[in-house]
Parts: structure tokens; sequence; C-alpha cells
């Protein structure tokens, strides 16, 4: 069956995102489509990642852990929460998680053409609200913000640079087992895995290492909402 839209063309695919602003699933999937999914959350308890419910259910390809972005055109698709604070504004709920760091392969790869900057050079960001509340099914959460963010346009290419750089030269130190969230400003390395166990090997140390992903940091995504004042205004008409 043909997707409704051309997954080779990025205007093509923004404009099929961009219906589900100021929407949630249940407005804008089939009611056998939603009551097959309604279905399927009550016996998992309303659990599961519901990025993953937008990638099969609305643009209609199945998950994947591909080092090329989502879409042919170079567009990565991300889908990340707002939460609501008591003063009635809005904050980002978490960061935005990117692609698993291969300690051994990025000792040899440079910024311009790192493996991280190929997949993540072209976000189609979806924000919507997490009512927080278990309660709510994931087919009713609200989708207030879409848009493609451009790292390689925006005002924080330099910063990205500086931190990638930061946390690839402490893997060439063979510290890659010390490496910290906090050790950088916007891009970040945060931990990737069940628990503790999940660790790799790293160069230049037989030291196993945390596994990590690199990742937009909790701060960082509230400057890009703090960029967006339509979305706070969007948010009082819902």
């Amino acid at each position: 069956m043909p997707l409704p839209y051309d997954i080779n063309d990025k205007n093509s695919i923004l404009e099929f995102a961009d219906r589900l602003s100021g929407k949630s699933l249940r407005d804008v999937l089939p009611a056998n489509l939603t009551k097959q999914i309604d279905s399927q959350l009550i016996s998992a308890g309303n659990k599961g990642k519901f990025g993953h419910k937008v990638e099969k259910y609305y643009f209609g390809y199945e998950i994947n852990n591909d080092t090329e972005p989502d879409f042919p055109c170079g567009l990565e698709l991300k889908v990340t929460p707002l939460k609501s604070l008591l003063n009635g504004s809005l904050s980002p709920k978490e960061r935005l998680v990117c692609n698993i760091i291969n300690y051994m392969e990025i000792i040899n790869e440079r910024w311009e053409t790192s493996s991280f900057l190929h997949k993540n050079r072209e976000i189609l960001m979806l924000r919507y609200v997490d009512p927080l509340d278990s309660t709510v099914s994931q087919l009713d959460y609200k989708f207030l913000d879409v848009r493609i963010h451009n790292l390689i346009t925006s005002d924080d290419l330099e910063q990205f640079e500086e931190d990638w750089n930061f946390i690839v030269n402490k893997i060439k130190f063979g510290n890659a087992h010390n490496l910290s969230e906090s050790d950088t400003k916007f891009l970040g390395a945060c931990t990737k895995g069940a628990d503790s166990s999940s660790t790799r090997r790293q160069p230049y140390s037989d030291e196993m290492a945390m596994q990590r992903a690199f990742c937009f940091k909790t701060q960082y995504m509230k400057v890009l909402l703090n960029r967006s004042p339509e979305i706070f205004d969007l948010f009082k008409t819902l």
C-alpha cells in the first residue's frame, strides 16, 4: 500500500507530519485502527514508546536502529514530549536521545563527516504534551509542534561541534568509562541501556564503559522551546 507522502521529498513529509499539529493520533487515524491500538494499549497497561506508535501507525514504517536517517531524503524523525508545569507553562520532559556511540569507531571520525551528523543533521521534530496520567490513552496525546530542525543552519552548530569533540577526545584518551552527560553544554553523552550491565568495549583501555548515546540535552531542548513562542499559544487553546 503506497504511503500518503513522498519519502524522498522533505516538503511532502513535513506537510504530512504537520497534519498532526494540534491533534492526536485518534484524530487522524482510521477508527478501526485506533480500536486495534486501544486494545493493545489496554493489554500493555498503556505502556510502550509513544514515538514507535507514531512511526508505525502514522508514518507507516517499522521501527529500526539503522545508522541511516529514517527517510531517504535525509530526515530523521524524533517524537519528543513536553510537560505542563504548575504555573500553566511548558517545559521539555526529557532529553532527546540520538544514536548510540560506537567507541571503537568514533575515534576515526571527524565532526564534518561524523555518524552523528550524518543521522541527525536534519530532524523532523514532533513535540507533544505528555499528560503524565496513565489513565489517558497515548492515542489522545496532543501534538503541539511539527518542524524540521536543521543543525547545520542553526545558531548552535559551533557549540555542538565543540561538545562532540570533547566527548570524542575523552574516548581517545581511554576515558569512555568516565564520560558524563554533565561534561558538555548542548550535545550530551547519556547512558543508554537497561541497567549498569549495559557496557561496551572502548579503545585504549581494558575497562568496560557504560553504553552511551548522543543526546540533545534537556537544557538544549529548553532553548529550542523558548525559541518557539507559538507552541505556548497553541497549548493555551487545547
